[in-house]
């Protein structure tokens, strides 16, 4: 799996977890982000907006809602006090932060930005979002081209073959794969068909999760994809292994980094 040389690749996101390395320019040439994974931390969505002020944003997420972020609003505005009074300092900031983290769920998920809380699925059973439905929408309303984030745990080997028959309509991807040790055959294989309409730019491990038991890879390994009619000047050479970059910072920042041989993945 040797990634290949792309100029313009800028870190999106968290400083930590939630953050991922991309193509500038295939943000900014899409008109709509679709964004499958978000839980508490939109700050990828933010930057990608920020890069692209005429971004429009749909994210799915079964997981959080309004009514959720009501009820932690509610709650940190009455612990911030408290805990200031029993000089908590450190309780106190917690739960400001949860606060400041509610107030702007509500303040970014509104206009352009939308979040619907269901999981992005093959089809609609217990109330998911079909992504064929999804993709049809967005070739419906206009809203092609598009960029792909996908950590939806696991489920990406679930709903990438939707994408794999639409590969024109985005313009890159960054995926999350998990369990690539156990899913192995899966992986390599919707790797390969990526491969095919999508360049490999940026790898990175997560070092929350552990590497298989051949030390080949870690079990969740994100990946960036750069449509290949985007044209990127080469800057480096090609990486057979040696990551992390520059670019990466481990996602928990508490352990070291993962280095991975892509060399053996090829």
């Amino acid at each position: 799996m040797v990634t290949e040389p792309c100029s313009g690749l800028r870190r999106l996101g968290s400083a930590h977890d939630g953050g991922y390395v991309v193509a500038l320019d295939a943000i900014a040439r899409a008109k709509r982000l679709l964004s499958f994974g978000v839980a508490t931390n939109w700050d990828f969505e933010r930057d990608a907006v920020a890069l692209n002020p005429t971004l429009i944003v749909d994210a799915f997420d079964p997981s959080v809602g309004a009514r959720r972020f009501v009820e932690i609003a509610a709650r940190s505005a009455i612990s911030v006090p408290l805990r200031l009074a029993s000089v908590d300092v450190r309780g106190a900031a917690s739960s400001f932060r949860r606060l400041s983290t509610a107030i702007d769920y509500f303040r970014f998920f509104s206009g352009r930005a939308r979040h619907t809380r269901k999981r992005v699925w093959y089809n609609t059973h217990r109330d998911s979002a079909a992504i064929g439905d999804i993709l049809a929408n967005v070739r419906a309303d206009g809203g092609a081209p598009v960029f792909g984030k996908i950590d939806i745990e696991g489920s990406e080997y679930r709903i990438l073959p939707w994408i794999l028959d639409d590969p024109d309509l985005f313009t890159g991807l960054v995926v999350e794969f998990h369990d690539t040790d156990i899913c192995a055959d899966v992986f390599n294989e919707q790797i390969g068909q990526l491969r095919q309409r999508f360049k490999i730019v940026h790898v990175h491990g997560n070092n929350f999760g552990d590497v298989a038991v051949d030390g080949s890879l870690p079990l969740s390994l994100e990946v960036t994809f750069v449509h290949r009619s985007i044209e990127t000047r080469p800057v480096t050479p090609p990486s057979r292994g040696g990551a992390p970059l520059e670019l990466d910072a481990p996602n928990d920042p508490r352990r070291p980094d993962y280095v991975i041989d892509l060399r053996s993945r090829q």
